[in-house]
């Protein structure tokens, strides 16, 4: 299922992609997001496979952090770079999904995209701030399969 149908309308697109152009912003951080309709398997496995597929451990800093969802299959989940996870609180993760899931049951996936990478920049600027010298790594846009 192609990325339009999974959030179909242009200006949650733009919302999403805005939404990780500030979650990298002040920081060294780069985040992604990748929707599939369907998740057969464990989330967390779909979410370290495109890591690796997208490139996102080969970042400057290692604060690569992929935001991953099935659509279809209300399944989620978030990996991050070693130093990345390693920087972050004990059940922080968790948050990062339970964000997700409450702004999606309020006010749709867009909404629930953004209120998790909210959270998501909030730590890259509290565990990594500072203006990336290597750029902007990675594409501010959202994938699908």
């Amino acid at each position: 299922m192609a990325l339009p149908t999974l959030l179909p309308n242009p200006s949650d697109i733009d919302r999403v992609a805005a939404a990780i152009t500030e979650a990298e912003r002040g920081s060294l951080g780069e985040v992604r997001v990748q929707l599939d309709a369907c998740c057969d398997g464990e989330p967390l496995d779909r979410a370290r496979a495109c890591f690796f597929a997208l490139g996102m451990d080969r970042t400057a800093h290692g604060t690569g952090v992929l935001l991953y969802a099935a659509v279809e299959s209300r399944k989620a989940a978030v990996w991050a770079g070693e130093g990345l996870h390693a920087a972050a609180a004990p059940g922080f993760w968790d948050t990062v999904l339970d964000a997700l899931v409450e702004g999606e049951a309020k006010a749709g996936l867009a909404e629930g995209l953004v209120s998790a990478l909210t959270r998501i920049g909030a730590l890259l600027r509290e565990r990594f701030p500072g203006e990336d010298s290597a750029g902007n790594e990675l594409p501010d846009d959202v994938g699908s399969a």
